[in-house]
């Protein structure tokens, strides 16, 4: 059931606690057993992992052998970001927009109970979410919000950050935790499958240089803001990463795609 895939573990995790942490905002707390802890040891918090969401029937049975990953014991794979790893606690976090039924891992989520199983799987990986400088400039959507909320964390007292973060609407915010001069501009947004305006403020407000840009949201967006950085400001691209979470009618199979598309421009 646990195995190592050459710098790769995966594993069946069982539910600890699931939190509200605002109405469109899950964080789900997995156990992790003796044997987890060792073989995610190298593991980080902010990096991406892959989740296998089972089936219902799969929800209720007993017999997990190792020939499940290569079976119909789970009806899709996701790409997500994990939140936090505890190897003292013995615990994982996994935080899930919530967005109804409209994707399997949200279904999932807003269904899940203790007790109830998901498959992880994560790549070791020590490379910074971001280098260090003195002056940041962050985007994200609400499912940028995990890595963000991460590499906010981790900045030194030293540096400044300007954040723009767009979520569903004003209950939708919370406190964001970091040691930097932290200035945030919340954007709400109700229905971002219609469209956003984050890439237009974030593109008002990007007219300086002196910033190191990370930007993660809807492929649109970025596109827009990744252009920008280029054509406007011209950017060498150790000065930012822009990446794409999602695409507006597409599956993630489809935004893979994309996102494979845009690592070649």
């Amino acid at each position: 059931m646990d195995k190592p895939i050459r710098n790769t573990a995966r594993s069946l995790f069982v539910v600890k606690e699931k939190l509200f942490l605002t109405p469109h905002y899950i964080r789900i707390i997995f156990k992790m057993s003796d044997e987890q802890v060792n073989l995610f040891q190298n593991m980080c918090a902010g990096s991406n992992n892959k989740i296998y969401i089972p089936s219902e029937n799969a929800m209720h049975s007993t017999d997990y052998k190792e020939s499940i990953w290569d079976s119909d014991f789970f009806v899709a794979t996701r790409t997500y970001t994990t939140r936090n790893i505890d190897l003292i606690n013995k615990t994982m976090q996994i935080d899930f927009v919530a967005h109804g039924d409209n994707g399997p891992a949200s279904k999932w989520a807003a269904n899940a109970n203790p007790g109830d199983f998901l498959g992880i799987a994560m790549k070791e990986s020590r490379k910074p979410l971001v280098p260090s400088v003195e002056s940041y400039f962050i985007v994200g959507d609400s499912t940028a919000i995990p890595v963000i909320s991460v590499i906010l964390e981790t900045l030194p007292s030293t540096a400044t950050v300007m954040l723009l973060l767009e979520v569903n609407s004003y209950r939708d915010t919370f406190i964001l935790n970091t040691k930097a001069n932290l200035n945030v501009k919340w954007i709400y947004n109700s229905s971002p499958l219609n469209g956003s305006s984050l890439a237009e403020e974030s593109i008002a407000l990007l007219i300086e240089k002196k910033h190191y840009v990370f930007a993660a949201a809807e492929f649109e967006t970025i596109r827009k803001i990744r252009n920008h950085l280029r054509e406007e400001l011209q950017l060498e691209s150790n000065r930012y990463y822009a990446v794409s979470y999602w695409k507006r009618g597409n599956s993630e199979e489809e935004s893979n795609l994309e996102r494979q598309k845009q690592r070649m421009e």
